[in-house]
């Protein structure tokens, strides 16, 4: 009778553990996970363009994105730009989207950047901009700040926003003519020079000011006094420095503002679309409800003026500002080198 006992309860034990394994979920290859991961990236792409730039997800604006493993390299290649060049192997494939792996492009430990070469028809992104990031392992081990797969995701849509940009012939000529210094070196002003700084500084808080009150009139007379601390500084320095800083910096204003916008919009997008269930499961790097709630405030660098660089705070405030006098904008924004968030601001108000 004991020993009956002792090997049935054995069996029930046994078959509890099989149940038990029978309804855990299996974790997910690398693989698996990545496509899964690509294919919630361009979802989101989807809702943007719903929630926060029309035409954002049209076919003629795809960018080719490359995404990198600690092994490999996976490739989103809508228009077969990157075919031939490498031998790819096909892991996914829908009418809208082909995903590719290959072996590593490189060896560099870590990418966040869209690449795009009009004379080098040796690169992969000649005549043809090309997005290149990380995986969240990889990011989340680099930068310190990033320790959820969705705050990762805002992080390569600014870059991907960038590709979109440049997918604008207009916008290609506008780089071309606009861009004489490296960005490094335009920020080394308001890193190296007190009076730049603090006039940037006041400009940005004036910017914030008009942002901050609901009199449009008040808005009036903040930014015409913003405009002309910007235009005193942009003189003085050109006679200090023999350099016209303007035509760069309102170009920048428009390119890395409108990306920084686009992070923005994503952000408070988390709060209002359903979600990832299948990333529920098998990506601990998914933090459900993490951005429910989201407020900027949350993000201040992204306003603030001593950010990465300031003016990616200065063209964001500009661009949201625009949003807040209901100017329409967007349409024609990277077709018209005449559409800067400066110009139309100054246009609109004064």
């Amino acid at each position: 009778m004991n020993i009956k006992k002792k090997v049935g309860g054995g069996l029930v034990l046994c078959l509890s553990l099989l149940l038990l394994l029978s309804f855990q979920t299996p974790k997910p290859d690398q693989t698996n996970l990545t496509i899964s991961r690509i294919l919630w990236f361009y979802s989101l792409k989807k809702q943007l363009a719903l929630r926060a730039w029309p035409g954002f997800d049209g076919s003629d604006y795809n960018v080719d994105l490359a995404y990198f493993t600690s092994k490999s390299t996976f490739l989103i290649d809508p228009e077969n730009a990157l075919k031939g060049k490498n031998k790819l192997q096909k892991v996914y494939s829908t009418e809208q989207i082909s995903i590719y792996s290959t072996e590593r492009l490189d060896t560099n430990q870590f990418h966040m950047s869209t690449a795009y070469e009009s004379q080098d028809s040796t690169l992969f992104w000649y005549q043809h901009p090309v997005m290149m990031c990380s995986d969240y392992e990889t990011t989340h081990q680099t930068q310190q700040d990033v320790n959820d797969l969705q705050t990762w995701a805002t992080m390569v849509m600014h870059e991907y926003f960038h590709g979109f940009q440049f997918r604008h012939k207009a916008f290609i000529r506008y780089a071309n003519d606009s861009i004489t210094v490296s960005n490094s070196r335009l920020q080394s002003y308001y890193d190296n020079y007190a009076w730049f700084k603090q006039s940037i500084e006041k400009e940005n808080s004036l910017l914030l000011a008009c942002l901050n009150t609901s009199d449009n009139h008040q808005v009036e007379k903040l930014f015409k006094r913003f405009k002309y601390l910007r235009e005193h500084r942009r003189k003085y320095f050109s006679a200090l420095m023999k350099f016209n800083l303007g035509p760069q910096e309102d170009f920048l204003e428009k390119m890395e503002g409108s990306s920084r916008y686009i992070e923005f919009k994503l952000y408070k997008t988390f709060s209002k679309i359903p979600r990832n269930k299948r990333l529920e499961r098998i990506d601990t790097a998914y933090k459900k409800n993490i951005y429910r709630n989201f407020n900027l405030k949350q993000k201040s660098w992204m306003y603030q003026s001593n950010s990465i660089r300031y003016f990616y705070s200065t063209g964001f405030n500009m661009i949201r500002l625009m949003d807040k006098l209901n100017i329409s904008y967007k349409e024609n924004f990277f077709d018209d080198n005449n559409l800067t968030p400066y110009q139309i601001l100054c246009q609109h108000l004064l």
